[in-house]
């Protein structure tokens, strides 16, 4: 564990480093702007929002949370007519809050792929072994964990891709960062 002392610089940085790369991406590149399709009648929609008085949250429809309802004829014939979704309502969005959190994930993973650099590279192992086993560790973090929950709730194919891309250059910087500055 001592290596782990050596290490918390480069797992700080290399999590600044994808920190700015994910803004970068975001908010520069903008290739995530085609991940989302808009609503057919926004405004119609709005209004149903307010009527209906929906609040911030995740929401499932048609309610089926027991076998009860999941066997009511009407959550079967919803199901059968393909009327079936999930809502989420953010409302106010704290960019800062999110930010910090967003940040903390990329210090959480980070720290794990120093960890299992510890655990698998002995001191003074070569930048491009580090870099092998470390950015694909980082690859592994970042970019296929969110990949089986986009599949069970219908992400476009092409926001699989962008997520997927991200997190693959997201698991290299960690990977290179790290490997760079390896003991």
């Amino acid at each position: 564990m001592e290596l782990m002392g050596h290490l918390w610089l480069p797992i700080l940085i290399s999590a600044v480093a994808v920190w700015v790369a994910s803004a970068v991406a975001w908010m520069v590149i903008g290739h995530h702007k085609g991940d989302m399709k808009a609503l057919p009648d926004e405004a119609k929609f709005f209004d149903a929002i307010e009527s209906l008085g929906i609040q911030k949250g995740n929401y499932g429809f048609p309610d089926c949370k027991t076998k009860e309802k999941m066997k009511s004829p009407e959550v079967q014939k919803r199901w059968e007519a393909g009327q079936a979704g999930m809502l989420t309502m953010f409302g106010r969005m704290s960019m800062g809050r999110n930010m910090v959190l967003s940040f903390l994930v990329y210090l959480v993973i980070s720290f794990f792929v120093a960890y299992l650099g510890i655990a698998a590279l002995p001191r003074g192992t070569g930048f491009s072994r580090a870099f092998q086993v470390l950015g694909t560790a980082g690859v592994l973090g970042y970019a296929f964990g969110h990949i089986p929950g986009m599949i069970w709730f219908a992400a476009f194919p092409r926001a699989i891709v962008m997520c997927l891309l991200d997190g693959i250059v997201y698991g290299l910087i960690t990977g290179a960062v790290i490997a760079a500055m390896w003991p």
